[in-house]
């Protein structure tokens, strides 16, 4: 199942170092979602993508900051 995505969502997610396969394939390996909270979701497992330019080391909670993510998120509960 491909996930339905804004296109505002997706001009914002501008520096995706993974071409969007997250959108394309739903067992794509993507961090586990723990909450959304202010500017991004916290992540409760972090997935093997090591060059995300969304991911932010915030103190002790590792912040997914992707556009694309947090609507998939959001929309999908994933």
């Amino acid at each position: 199942m491909a996930y339905q995505i804004s296109d505002d969502s997706k001009q914002r997610t501008s520096k995706c170092s993974y071409d969007f396969g997250c959108l394309a394939n739903d067992k794509y390996d993507t961090c586990r979602i723990e909450t959304e909270i202010s500017g991004g979701l916290s992540i409760k497992h972090i997935c093997n993508k090591q060059f995300c330019k969304y991911f932010l080391y915030f103190g002790p909670r590792n912040i997914c900051i992707c556009p694309v993510r947090v609507e998939i998120y959001r929309r999908y509960k994933i």
